[in-house]
């Protein structure tokens, strides 16, 4: 028998060099991801009541069936992704802060979002402005000082590093209050 070396085109090709298809939930958060940016760009251009916003990224959240830590991972990737500049970000941030104030209302939240500006942050090789943002989602009240203190002895030294100066004030503000409600606390 003569075995045929042509080609008939049905074959597989050789999976070595095909990349991996994502998975049904893969596609879908992706899905939702790409919507929530939709929605960030949309709203702040446009100005829309953030009350807006929020609804109807709530409802992507139970169409694609999203989590509310991944809802939250997901929505703090796209406000970095649409802020044009660093120096834009607080800015940005005042018209978002309602919404991050409620998804990130609890240690467990403020962890996923720190963790995800971080991950931005190497990802974008943007470290040298994680300090800033931090600063703006502290002084908006998003984040705790007690969360950023307790998150940043986790992180890896090169992040701590652009972060420093950021901490050592936290530190220092969280001294001069402790100081000022003991001396408060003798004058009673």
């Amino acid at each position: 028998a003569v075995v045929s070396t042509q080609s008939t085109g049905d074959e597989m090709s050789d999976s070595s060099d095909s990349t991996p298809v994502p998975s049904e939930p893969e596609l879908e958060e992706h899905s939702f991801y790409l919507e929530l940016l939709e929605s960030f760009r949309a709203g702040f251009a446009s100005r829309t009541h953030i009350d807006h916003v929020m609804i109807e990224i709530n409802s992507s959240k139970h169409a694609y069936n999203i989590s509310v830590a991944d809802t939250l991972m997901h929505a703090t990737r796209a406000l970095l992704e649409i802020c044009p500049a660093i120096k834009e970000f607080p800015n940005l941030l005042q018209y978002f802060a309602p919404m991050f104030s409620k998804l990130a209302s609890d240690r467990t939240s403020q962890f996923v979002m720190l963790e995800e500006i971080q991950t931005w942050a190497l990802e974008q090789e943007a470290l040298g402005d994680i300090q800033k943002i931090l600063l703006v989602l502290y002084r908006q009240g998003i984040l705790e000082e007690a969360n950023i203190l307790e998150w940043q002895e986790t992180i890896e030294d090169n992040v701590k590093s652009k972060i420093a100066v950021f901490i050592k004030w936290l530190r220092e503000a969280e001294e001069e209050s402790s100081e000022e409600e003991d001396s408060e606390e003798e004058s009673d």
